[in-house]
């Protein structure tokens, strides 16, 4: 009996268990991404998981800034020409390396990355270009992070801020704070220019991240840094500035296996000089990482004119563009590259999404009526890419002109005349004649053999 209760006790569990983890995995399907609107309700949401399912141009979008708190997973797909708005309304403390506290504002892909996971998607062109007063950090993927992930990740493009404040700086991938950091592929020029020249800053700039203590490992990063201060550089080709805060404790943090070339050209105006810019971590505040398999070609860029800004076109002040315009294919976007004859500066926009050429064959994703198309998911014939693509609607089918009524009319009979009346009525009396002659005949000639036998008899 015992025995029979246990293994009935066992078979419920199991499908209690069973119907609970089908209710997780439904519970936390990743939302799916089609469409720049799509995209906007991330903001909605900012604990939520998403995919990106496709290729998208952000062009038609503003671009807020918001705490992203889920997992954002491009699928491979990249995002192309974000409109940043506004810097983040919410502020995230900062410490310089005097571990001085500021209320800090932010600017990237997630302004702000509260335990997140970011992977997978691409950015190419990337422009964040901001011009702002008081103390702000900008990242291609976020401005500010903690405790979050970053992998998988390809940025190329600039990320530039014009500041007026007294903390402040740019980051290939993060502006400050910390996260795990992998296999990102990036190419960025980096650009930070300090606009007021009367007070001391604290000015930071890094491949991969202004400031922090971020987890770096087997990025490949292609950097061209011009940095503009007239306070405190701390400038480095992977991390501006290492530091553990709000103080030192104990971890095992590392930066390893990754691979960088780059410069970094800068002029700090400033009698009491730092001037912090190497090859990895321009500042280490906090040796609490392992740093081993990196591999750079560096080049340290210092100038000592202070009252021209360090910019890409250098000392080129009208540099005048020529344009070339590249096509997309299957796997890569087609943008405009300007390039300056002088002085051979150039730099790509208006990029267009990639382009695929879909077979006749596709699976119907929603079936198209008379009034709405439907989407078909199609297969590039030339890379074998899965695209969805607008089934066009249904053609109404004609109705059958009715053929017109026909009434059969009577046949035709012919209506005797009055003379064949005529003869008809004498051709009957003709017929008839035998009848009336011959009868009263009959009757006579029985009367008189009736009368001849009775004589016979007598």
């Amino acid at each position: 009996m015992m025995k029979a209760f246990s293994v009935w006790l066992l078979a419920v569990l199991c499908a209690v268990a069973l119907a609970v983890s089908h209710g997780s995995a439904d519970e936390t399907a990743p939302v799916e991404i089609y469409t720049p609107e799509d995209m906007l309700r991330i903001a909605e949401n900012p604990d939520g998981s998403y995919i990106l399912m496709c290729d998208l141009d952000l062009s038609s979008v503003e671009w807020p800034a918001f705490t992203f708190r889920g997992t954002f997973d491009g699928n491979d797909h990249m995002l192309i020409n974000l409109r940043f708005g506004d810097v983040s309304s919410e502020t995230q403390v900062t410490y310089d390396g005097n571990r001085k506290t500021y209320d800090t504002h932010f600017a990237g892909l997630f302004a702000i990355l509260d335990h997140a996971c970011v992977k997978n998607v691409r950015l190419p062109g990337l422009t964040l270009s901001k011009t702002y007063e008081g103390d702000c950090f900008l990242g291609g993927i976020a401005g500010y992070a903690n405790e979050s992930t970053i992998e998988n990740c390809e940025i190329s493009g600039t990320v530039s801020l014009d500041v007026t404040g007294r903390m402040f700086g740019v980051g290939g991938v993060l502006g400050y704070g910390n996260a795990v950091i992998r296999n990102c592929k990036v190419d960025v020029t980096l650009i930070n220019t300090d606009l007021d020249a009367a007070h001391r800053d604290e000015e930071f700039l890094g491949g991969i991240c202004a400031a922090g203590y971020p987890d770096i490992d087997a990025c490949e990063i292609t950097l061209a840094g011009f940095l503009s201060d007239h306070g405190y550089v701390h400038s480095g080709g992977l991390v501006g500035m290492y530091i553990v805060y709000p103080k030192a404790f104990s971890r095992n943090g590392f930066i390893t296996n990754n691979t960088l070339a780059g410069f970094i050209t800068f002029f700090e105006d400033n009698t009491n000089r730092r001037a912090y810019c190497k090859e990895s971590c321009g500042e280490v505040m906090d040796w609490l990482f392992k740093d081993s398999g990196n591999k750079y070609s560096f080049k340290r860029d210092e100038r000592k004119k202070y009252d021209v800004n360090l910019l890409p076109h250098g000392d080129c002040a009208n540099p005048v563009f020529t344009e070339n315009t590249v096509a997309p294919s299957c796997t890569e976007p087609g943008y405009t590259e300007h390039t300056c004859a002088s002085c051979g500066y150039s730099y790509r926009d208006d990029y267009k999404l990639t382009v695929h050429t879909p077979g006749s064959e596709y699976e119907t994703l929603d079936a198209p009526t008379l009034e709405t198309p439907g989407l078909g998911l199609f297969t590039c014939e030339l890379c074998g890419a899965k695209i969805r693509g607008e089934l066009p609607m249904l053609t109404p089918t004609p109705t059958p002109t009715p053929l017109p009524t026909v009434t059969p009319e009577p046949p035709v009979t012919d209506t005797p005349s009055d003379s064949d009346a005529e003869g008809s009525g004498g051709n009957a009396l003709l017929y008839l004649l035998p009848i009336i002659i011959g009868l009263p005949l009959g009757v006579i000639a029985g009367l008189w053999n009736r009368n001849r036998r009775r004589k016979r008899t007598r």
